[in-house]
């Protein structure tokens, strides 16, 4: 029997956590969640997920790029598949994809805005976990 494909997500919102669950357990995920950066990292850190998906802003504005360069400290996650989601565009009216890129300052590997459509999301996590099985994946040195 084949192991499921493990998600972490931590986002400050309950529905959201509850909405995203609903989408990728439909899609056979196992799925864990934290409301917030410090039970987030320890869920990562327990879980060993093969992929996280964060939001931006909890606690503080900047939990999730804190959250992203502390999981890639970590020799055993630095190539963990991460998508980072915000509704900050909509917020502050900058996009910070196009301000920043993927760079230390957000080692993800992919940026959702909010709300998230459910395709959207589904066709991100997909591509992302086809490419953790190839040779090299994510060499980016952050």
């Amino acid at each position: 029997m084949s192991e499921k494909t493990k998600i972490v997500i931590v986002d400050d919102d309950k529905d959201i956590l509850k909405a995203l669950r609903v989408i990728l357990e439909n899609e056979n995920y196992l799925v864990f969640d934290a409301s917030n950066k410090k039970d987030g990292y320890e869920k990562i850190k327990s879980e060993k997920p093969d992929l996280a998906i964060l939001d931006v802003m909890m606690d503080t504005m900047q939990d999730g790029f804190d959250l992203s360069k502390d999981i890639r400290k970590i020799p055993e996650f630095k190539n963990l598949p991460i998508i980072l989601l915000t509704g900050i565009d909509n917020e502050t009216g900058v996009s910070f994809k196009s301000a920043f890129g993927i760079t230390e300052m957000m080692p993800v590997d992919a940026y959702i805005e909010k709300p998230i459509l459910p395709n959207i999301l589904l066709t991100e996590v997909k591509k992302l976990l086809s490419k953790k099985s190839w040779i090299g994946f994510n060499t980016k040195k952050y």
